[in-house]
């Protein structure tokens, strides 16, 4: 079973200061050995799922690629994806993210950041080597994985900046 980030932090005393959980994701992202997986459910493993993507030109949705677990090699890409999910509401809602140069644009309709200000989610942390080449902000697996680590983050951790996006 993974370590849960609460009890690793467990083992700070009274007189350390605790990280917060994007401080923590953070600093495994700067390490370059993991990759994260943002998520609203918390799972032992991950299995890979069939991806679908909006074809501009019909409107439709449709398979994108063989199913696979997606992970970024970005801690707040997957902050943002554990917290601001279309899965947590029943209307009609959207967010995006992307890099533009080297920095990133996230954005949500506002009943999106409503609910992920007391929503809780979790940052799945996998070694990088069981997912392939990271393609713009995303990589790979055609297998089965489990998480080295499942850490729980809230509204304080999501990036700083959400453009909130016109319904």
């Amino acid at each position: 079973m993974p370590e849960l980030y609460m009890d690793k932090m467990k083992q700070f005393n009274k007189f350390e200061q605790m990280p917060s959980a994007r401080e923590h994701l953070l600093d495994l992202e700067k390490q370059g050995k993991y990759v994260f997986h943002g998520s609203i459910d918390e799972n032992p493993e991950l299995e890979p799922k069939q991806a679908h993507t909006l074809n501009k030109k019909t409107g439709e949705m449709e398979k994108d690629k063989e199913p696979a677990v997606f992970a970024t090699p970005f801690a707040d890409v997957a902050i943002f994806r554990a917290l601001i999910n279309e899965k947590r509401t029943a209307q009609n809602s959207s967010s995006s993210f992307g890099i533009d140069g080297d920095k990133f644009r996230f954005s949500a309709f506002k009943n999106l950041i409503d609910i992920a200000r007391t929503a809780k989610g979790k940052v799945y942390v996998f070694e990088k080597e069981l997912f392939g080449k990271v393609k713009g902000t995303e990589c790979r697996s055609q297998k089965k994985v489990k998480p080295i680590e499942i850490i729980e983050v809230g509204f304080k951790d999501l990036p700083k900046k959400i453009l909130i996006a016109e319904e």
